[in-house]
């Protein structure tokens, strides 16, 4: 029997260089493949990663409007809390916001509310500094720096609410000849209160005539020996057509001010004009008082009797009234 010889032209190991080519080709496609897979998982990461930023920014905020329903709960009074409690954390780059436009000026939100709170003379509160700020909130320029707010937010707007100036002046006619000295009453708040009476009252033709912090206002000049420290006084404001008649002191009590009276108290301020009452209301809810019955004739207590209800800040119930005619009030 004869045996036919196969014959190849591929060299010796040919076989075995094909294979290993084969297995490097193979390795090569699961590297690249691996990088693809991480690449996209750091990219699924960054996103997931703003993500929870995001959520823990808006549990943030939930938690704190919850805390600031307990709040008007238990007390009426505002309050602008330290930065350490803001919900703006200037910690969080909130990536939802929109980011800073080119050139803009911007600085961040933790010195725009400190900005805020040294020049805020009357308490602005923080549920007011952030709707004053809002249209201004961009979000962090490097990561982990926080967000921002534009600057010229804090030009444009007021820091304070305006106090405004007697509309109607005293006259001959409104000289307050009433037997009765004064009335006084405890407030939490000196600026609070101030802010608010100066309102309501310079709509009734009643302005600020003592203030114990103004020289001006009556209020003693601070002493400059270098004797003990006097004990600390009581803070006080007084309201009335000029300084020889205060119809109305306040004194500043903090939390030891005894609580207002209930149902069956209240303080009335007679108003030159229908207009006045009308004004006394809108100024007493614009500046963190409650409504308490609307401007309009109580025909139970008089045919002309055109009066407004309001609460004060600290709970002491006020009324406007003028008992003037409609259509007579020029005659």
């Amino acid at each position: 029997m004869s045996y036919v010889q196969k014959f190849s032209c591929k060299p010796p190991g040919h076989e075995a260089a094909r294979q290993r080519e084969n297995q490097r080709r193979h390795r090569a496609r699961v590297k690249t493949q691996i990088s693809e897979l991480e690449a996209t998982l750091a990219k699924t990461q960054n996103q997931l990663d703003d993500a929870l930023r995001c959520i823990d920014s808006l549990t943030a905020e939930v938690e704190r409007l919850q805390h600031t329903l307990q709040q008007q709960d238990s007390s009426r009074q505002p309050s602008f809390p330290d930065g350490s409690s803001e919900s703006l954390d200037p910690g969080i780059d909130c990536p939802l916001l929109p980011p800073p436009s080119p050139g803009e000026s911007t600085m961040t939100c933790r010195d725009a509310f400190s900005i805020i709170r040294e020049r805020s003379v009357f308490g602005l509160d923080f549920d007011a500094a952030t709707e004053w700020l809002q249209p201004g909130f961009r979000r962090a320029i490097v990561p982990g720096s926080g967000c921002r707010v534009q600057t010229h937010i804090l030009s444009q707007n007021p820091t304070r609410p305006h106090i405004p100036t007697p509309r109607y002046l005293p006259s001959a006619a409104m000289a307050h000849p009433n037997p009765l000295g004064h009335l006084s009453i405890g407030v939490r708040d000196y600026a609070v209160s101030k802010a608010f009476y100066s309102a309501i009252l310079a709509a009734l033709g009643l302005s600020l005539v003592y203030d114990s912090e103004d020289p001006a206002k009556g209020g003693q000049t601070p002493s400059s020996s270098s004797g003990p420290t006097p004990k600390k006084k009581t803070r006080t404001l007084g309201f009335g057509p000029d300084p020889q008649h205060e119809l109305l002191n306040l004194f500043e009590f903090g939390p030891d001010a005894a609580p207002a009276p209930g149902p069956g108290f209240h303080l009335a301020f007679n108003a030159p004009t229908r207009d006045a009452v009308v004004e006394f209301h809108a100024m007493a809810v614009g500046f963190g008082g409650a409504d308490n019955g609307l401007p309009g004739v109580r025909r139970h207590y008089g045919e002309d009797y055109f009066a407004a209800f309001v609460v004060d800040p600290d709970g002491w119930r006020l009324e406007a009234v003028c008992k003037t005619p409609e259509g007579a009030e020029g005659e």
